[in-house]
């Protein structure tokens, strides 16, 4: 499968970078949906559910009601609101009042097409929908992005009072380039892709950089990364820490891109109850 579509990319490149950019943008922004894990998703059964039209298509939302401060869970590309499975007991177990959304072309939502930028707007639909945003949002990888991207933009008004952003890269180019790996596409599939790109959404790669958005982020956050992640380099996370105010950067070794591990949920929450507990995970 993936031999075949290098082979196919690749020489379509040598023809025209225009039409393998076009095909390599189509794979790009329309995810696959992954198949349901029983194990993982059993929480779930457990959520009030209601489907919202946003943005012309049904989003499928969550909620499970808690006491505590609100909480909204924003997983990744490729994925579904089911990767949360070892992060939500312990936040049920501690009272929080959780939400979840299932993005665009994800999980039970609708539609065939995703960027981050619709999720920011599905995501900016929703919070009008239902009068504000939750306290706290925490997000992986494509939701990471999306919660930053949405804080620091002024076109979107509607604010969290902190953030935990798991596995985000520095820039949109490092997920890019692991795409590109991933798929076997040379330089001129890629170079392709970023025009096609440029076409669509009016930027280049390099001006997705979320190192530099986070400079306008003016809530405090908590950064998660794994120090052997493939797909996000750790230097752009010790970077956004750098540069974002108010945030604390937690890592960790052997979670991978994913972050999955006992270690990733009591961090989470060590974070959120740091004025409430002693027992708090050593951050810098």
């Amino acid at each position: 499968m993936i031999g075949g579509l290098r082979r196919l990319l690749n020489g379509t490149a040598r023809m025209t970078r225009r039409g393998a950019g076009r095909i390599g943008y189509y794979l790009l922004t329309t995810p696959r949906r992954l198949a349901d894990d029983p194990g993982a998703d059993e929480f779930i059964k457990d959520a009030t559910c209601q489907v919202m039209h946003l943005r012309g298509t049904d989003i499928q939302t969550y909620h499970w009601e808690g006491d505590g401060p609100s909480i909204l869970l924003l997983h990744g590309w490729e994925s579904s609101t089911a990767r949360w499975h070892e992060l939500f007991p312990l936040l049920r177990d501690n009272g929080y009042n959780i939400y979840a959304v299932d993005a665009p072309a994800h999980g039970k939502s609708g539609g065939k097409k995703f960027t981050v930028f619709e999720y920011c707007q599905v995501l900016h639909e929703y919070f009008e929908h239902r009068g504000g945003a939750q306290d706290i949002w925490i997000g992986h990888s494509g939701g990471g992005m999306a919660a930053i991207y949405y804080s620091s933009q002024p076109e979107f008004h509607h604010r969290p009072k902190e953030m935990v952003c798991m596995a985000v890269p520095g820039e949109l180019e490092n997920f890019i380039d692991k795409f590109c790996d991933v798929i076997g596409a040379n330089d001129r599939v890629k170079y392709g892709i970023e025009q096609r790109f440029f076409s669509n959404l009016k930027a280049r790669f390099a001006d997705i950089n979320f190192k530099e958005f986070v400079k306008s982020v003016r809530v405090p956050g908590l950064i998660i990364h794994d120090e052997e992640d493939d797909v996000a380099p750790i230097d752009g996370a010790r970077k956004m820490h750098s540069n974002w105010v108010g945030s604390k950067l937690a890592t960790t070794k052997g979670c991978g891109h994913s972050l999955y591990g006992e270690i990733v949920p009591a961090l989470v929450l060590g974070y959120l109850q740091r004025d409430r507990s002693a027992q708090v995970p050593v951050v810098e």
